[in-house]
């Protein structure tokens, strides 16, 4: 059983410093992001982050790893929901 703890805890990672710099791993999908709110598919669910002055700085699609700095005011979970229905992510916007 600790075997699967590890393995979960291994695919989603949130460390706050400061509030003012979120490091991420896990992300699946960009799916919006502006300057106060940025909402992420992440291995554990739909990830909403609200601040001020917030920006993308380190995306690596391909170890799902991503950086935020600025004023992190709050973070939330929610369970999956297919916003792709609702017009798609981020990076499949910026693709096509």
């Amino acid at each position: 059983m600790d075997d699967k703890i590890s393995t979960r805890i291994m695919g989603h990672k949130v460390e706050l410093l400061d509030r003012k710099i979120l490091n991420l791993q896990g992300i699946k999908d960009v799916h919006s992001f502006n300057e106060d709110t940025v909402i992420l598919e992440t291995e554990m669910g739909l990830l909403t982050i609200h601040g001020e002055d917030l920006h993308i700085n380190n995306l690596n699609v391909e170890k799902s790893n991503l950086n935020i700095t600025g004023k992190i005011v709050s973070f939330a979970y929610s369970e999956n929901v297919d916003i792709r229905s609702k017009g798609g992510s981020f990076l499949g916007k910026m693709f096509r």
